[in-house]
């Protein structure tokens, strides 16, 4: 019998590395996800140490809300990324995505190292790996979407193009432009800007979308192409995302502040959380307790 701390079975590894996803897996009860949200929340509005004062980048809040500091080392995540990423991993940001009612989807996109956005340099990553590696046995980053609301078809659930991180079908180097009077993409920018081939069409692809219900969470590759649905119903769909890597990865190794959504935040506040093994490399740096002095958990390998 499994629990719900166990790590993945070598069928979801197979089904990981064919598709670019696996889940959804359990992690909360759905009242008890929407009771943490609501305390993360809480905690977010009264911190007196936020990473940035941003309203509209809403990255890196595992740093100052200790729900959240908890939440990206939770040994039922973990334990399933080290079945993709080893023993020792790092969480190196989180996004929060809140879908409002009436919000747009978010279009299909893909990416590797970050550098998609209003970036000050030009195709400038964010993670840089520092290793040889081939694709189908070191993985370049993993991202656990975890659900604190339901996440259905009708408020905008995930979308994912099953096996299409096995090729590119977008330039992640390319900018984008922002247009504040486009309505149907994320925060005015149009993915399909992107395309490698314009005359492609998505949507014929093998599409699945990821419907969830509050408190479970999804794994998926970064170059796995996906995005999400418009939110058509009356309820705010609210996900939150860690993203994570290994070790011998350096972040932001030539950003110093990143420019994106008609925003702009300076990355001075920056650093890794390890959740599991060791860091024996020192590119990035790591910290022990959030900005509040809130302890991080590394998860045993026994957990």
């Amino acid at each position: 019998m499994t629990s719900l701390t166990d790590g993945l079975t070598a069928e979801q590894v197979q089904f990981f590395k064919d598709n670019g996803y696996v889940g959804p897996f359990d992690l909360y009860e759905p009242d008890e996800a929407q009771k943490i949200w609501s305390k993360a929340m809480i905690e977010m509005a009264l911190s007196k140490n936020k990473p940035h004062n941003s309203t509209v980048i809403n990255y890196d809040r595992h740093l100052d809300c200790d729900t959240l500091s908890e939440h990206i080392s939770r040994p039922e995540i973990v334990n399933k990324l080290r079945s993709l990423l080893g023993e020792d991993i790092i969480c190196w940001k989180s996004n929060i995505f809140q879908k409002q009612p009436g919000d747009a989807g978010t279009g299909w996109h893909q990416v590797e190292k970050y550098i998609v956005g209003e970036t000050t340099t030009a195709a400038t990553p964010s993670l840089s790996f520092a290793y040889d590696r081939d694709d189908d046995a070191v993985l370049q980053d993993v991202s656990v979407w975890t659900a604190f609301s339901p996440a259905r078809r009708e408020n905008g659930c995930l979308r994912f193009i099953r096996g299409s991180q096995k090729r590119w079908f977008y330039d992640e180097t390319k900018r984008l432009t922002k247009s504040p009077e486009r309505k149907t993409d994320f925060f005015g920018y149009d993915y399909s800007e992107l395309q490698l081939d314009p005359d492609w069409d998505p949507e014929k692809e093998d599409v699945v979308e990821m419907e969830m219900g509050p408190g479970q969470f999804v794994l998926f590759v970064e170059k796995c192409v996906h995005g999400s649905l418009p939110n058509v119903s009356d309820q705010t769909r609210l996900g939150y995302a860690s993203r994570y890597v290994i070790p011998q990865t350096k972040v932001y190794e030539h950003v110093d502040r990143l420019v994106e959504f008609g925003d702009e935040i300076a990355l001075d506040y920056h650093g890794c959380v390890l959740v599991s093994g060791e860091d024996r490399y020192g590119y990035n740096r790591i910290y022990t307790e959030n900005l509040n002095g809130f302890p991080f958990k590394r998860v045993a390998a026994d957990a």
